[in-house]
């Protein structure tokens, strides 16, 4: 099917008789002369003093006539729609639900030989995973004594990007409320159609504030079908030298790994434990492997432009036409 994609171009068809109509002048003869800048060099085609008769200027008025209209075609977007194709749509949808209180500052990684806090190691492994999440939507819940949602699902993974790299500790508050975050994920990927909608949990703590209890959002998440993967964060025993010799340090004794397994194993998902950053690394690879990229059948119409061909003839007879004035002009 041809149709147009601007077809309110077709309003300036009526431009050339409104400026004959309001810019008319008279000519030394008394003829009328429309104010074209090489008016006097058509009208001498035929006659060099520049007299023409009525047909044959009511002619060459047509001739420009026509080349005007070709111009206003092009500029009308003139294009072809083919009929509607089946075209195989790959992405995710994913939600992030990332713990952002004050335990989360603890600096218990350790990265290219830089001693880094838990936030610190959480950003590079987050963005590291946005590089890789060509086609899928994401969006990100962060939480701390409050849930917010941060950013909303999108396939604008660069913002998301940006946003994410200016969040930082304590934004939400210094506790941790893990039902709440759970729950509102569920709810902001709850009306997306796509059968698997995965949310990914990160925390460090135990859900110590929030108003909903994990118990609760664990039972939504299972009655919706969403699967939610779980990280807990934190590293494992260290010994410290301190002024009383060597000490066993735990500093992940907050960490509720219990709850976190229930979360992932009850909805069909997996718990990972991060305890430094190419763990981390590790746990976002793995994610991507066992979510595979599904295909939902979408239709779209092909479209081809085709306003180049009243454009390429409306120059092509331009040209002819200034080639022949200029070819009379030296008789």
């Amino acid at each position: 099917m041809t149709g147009f994609a601007w077809p309110f171009m077709f309003v300036f068809l009526s431009l050339p008789f409104l400026v004959r109509r309001f810019l008319f002048l008279n000519d030394a003869q008394g003829t009328d002369a429309l104010k074209v800048p090489f008016y006097r060099e058509i009208a001498g085609l035929s006659n060099r003093k520049g007299t023409v008769d009525k047909n044959t200027n009511k002619l060459r008025l047509a001739f420009l006539f026509f080349i005007w209209t070709l111009l206003v075609i092009a500029a009308a977007r003139p294009e072809w729609t083919g009929p509607a194709q089946p075209v195989t749509q790959k992405s995710r949808n994913m939600i992030m639900a990332i713990d952002l209180s004050d335990s989360m500052k603890r600096p218990d990684f350790e990265y290219k030989g830089h001693q880094l806090d838990r936030f610190q190691a959480l950003k590079i492994a987050v963005e590291d995973f946005l590089d890789k999440r060509k086609g899928d939507r994401i969006g990100l819940v962060v939480f701390g004594t409050e849930a917010y949602e941060y950013i909303p699902l999108t396939l604008d993974l660069q913002t998301a990007k940006d946003m994410f790299s200016e969040l930082e500790t304590g934004f939400a508050g210094p506790l941790t409320s893990i039902g709440d975050a759970l729950g509102l994920a569920l709810k902001k990927i709850e009306g997306i159609p796509s059968k698997d909608k995965v949310i990914i949990l990160l925390s460090d703590g135990e859900s110590n504030a929030g108003v909903i209890n994990v118990e609760q959002a664990l039972k939504t998440a299972k009655e919706m079908q969403v699967k939610v993967y779980t990280i807990g964060i934190g590293a494992y025993e260290q010994k410290v030298r301190g002024m009383f010799g060597t000490q066993v340090i735990n500093p992940s004794e907050g960490l509720d790994e219990k709850t976190l397994q229930k979360i992932a194993e009850e909805t069909g998902g997996k718990y990972y434990r991060a305890y430094d950053t190419q763990e981390f690394l590790k746990i976002y690879s793995d994610i991507d492997a066992l979510e595979p990229i599904e295909s939902a059948e979408t239709f779209v119409k092909p479209v081809k432009e085709l306003f180049y061909y009243p454009l390429g003839l409306a120059l092509i007879l331009s040209v002819a036409a200034a080639f022949a004035i200029n070819r009379k002009g030296r008789v």
